[in-house]
């Protein structure tokens, strides 16, 4: 387990839900230039996923992606385990040999569901194509003329299209007009700038209650009364307190009880993530969770790091996805909002010591290893901090929405 990165990356459907997660991997040891670095990746992957960390720690319920080497495909003693949750993928790089093909046709026989990734279309690859439940298309590598060239090409098979790499609503919404079933990639996470420059009222509201919220001078009764104005948010905060997420010795019954025991710091984090919530409309949910993770990663590694931080860094994780759920530039947003200028600079420009957390977590999401890698930081606590994050956040959603 040591040097061990591995993230997570959501697959939506069609109406922007998560259907699963591709597992990506990295290991510090790992040398770039060495050939059999892929075989090695996916095979610590799997390992790790399901002997060390246990997939339900990672994916849940949902279904796990993972990429399978040649040797997983062809040698029957490495076959994984959890084939109802599962999607092999086979990568762009291993030949349509009998071998293989033999090893795929046994893998679906056993229950396993098969993904060629990164795929452009040959000839010799039908045979693949026909076993195939999945076929992943890189949008990033590919113009617009000739992803519907390799959609067109690919539609007459009995297969399922992924479009991974998309970066931008305006690709998600080509890929979508287009017919693909799926997509993956981090276009949720920015917004999508609205022509008018009033924000809806409901958005409105939330962003001047969140001004009054995080205002420094608040009072616990000033808190207070923000709180009772809403009846939905006051019950959403109650139980989410009482939720398995916070491991309270006896239940919260009243807005004063939740002041006294979580103090008034805590409680701006948590009132901020479930007025956030309440805004999710057309976004993915998945776009809260990523915030949440982000915010819980941010506050663990500041709690070992620079625990005099701590307090500021669930907010600002929290707060990096506020631009993608209002459809308005952050430091618009931000401007209308009363934050310290720590957390302002750390969210608009990765300043300071928060801005430096806050860099690394996004690096990791992105499962951007090389950048990681070259950082003095301890890889064992940002791989737990992350999986302590990703358990987190999927419990609270429970009680959230």
């Amino acid at each position: 387990m040591d040097h061990l990165f591995i993230a997570r990356q959501p697959i939506y459907n069609r109406n922007k839900d998560v259907m699963g997660y591709e597992l990506l991997y990295r290991s510090n040891s790992v040398n770039i230039a060495n050939i059999n670095d892929g075989d090695q990746a996916s095979c610590e992957t799997i390992l790790n996923s399901f002997m060390h960390i246990g997939i339900d720690n990672i994916v849940g319920s949902s279904v796990a992606f993972i990429n399978l080497p040649r040797e997983f495909i062809v040698d029957a003693d490495l076959t994984p385990m959890f084939n109802e949750q599962v999607v092999l993928e086979i990568l762009e790089d291993i030949s349509p040999d009998d071998e293989v093909i033999n090893g795929i046709k046994r893998l679906k026989s056993a229950g396993y569901k098969i993904a060629l990734d990164d795929f452009v279309f040959q000839e010799k690859f039908i045979p693949f194509i026909e076993l195939a439940d999945f076929i992943k298309i890189d949008i990033h590598a590919l113009s617009e003329a000739e992803v519907e060239q390799q959609y067109t090409l690919l539609k007459p098979y009995n297969t399922l299209f992924i479009a991974e790499k998309i970066e931008t609503h305006k690709l998600f919404n080509f890929c979508l007009e287009l017919g693909f079933d799926y997509f993956q990639g981090y276009f949720f996470c920015y917004p999508e700038i609205l022509t008018q420059k009033s924000l809806p009222s409901n958005k409105l509201v939330i962003l001047n209650l969140l001004k009054q919220l995080h205002d420094p001078e608040i009072s616990s009764e000033e808190l207070e009364k923000i709180l009772v104005q809403d009846i939905t948010l006051s019950y959403k905060l109650l139980r989410y307190i009482n939720s398995a997420a916070f491991v309270l010795r006896r239940e919260i019954d009243s807005i004063k009880d939740a002041i006294i025991l979580l103090g008034i710091n805590n409680l701006k984090n948590w009132i901020s993530l479930i007025m956030m919530s309440k805004i999710i409309e057309s976004k993915p949910a998945e776009l809260i969770v990523t915030g949440m993770i982000r915010g819980k990663m941010c506050e663990l590694i500041a709690e070992k790091s620079y625990p005099k931080i701590k307090h500021q860094m669930f907010i600002i994780g929290l707060f990096s996805v506020l631009d993608a759920l209002m459809d308005q530039p952050l430091i618009e947003l931000l401007d209308r909002v009363t934050l310290s200028p720590e957390i302002k600079f750390a969210l608009l420009d990765k300043e300071g010591d928060q801005g430096n957390i806050y860099q690394h977590v996004l690096e990791y999401e992105k499962s951007n290893w090389d950048e990681l890698k070259n950082l003095d930081i301890n890889n064992e606590e940002y791989m737990q901090s992350y999986l302590t994050a990703v358990q987190w956040a999927d419990q609270c959603m429970k009680s959230l929405l």
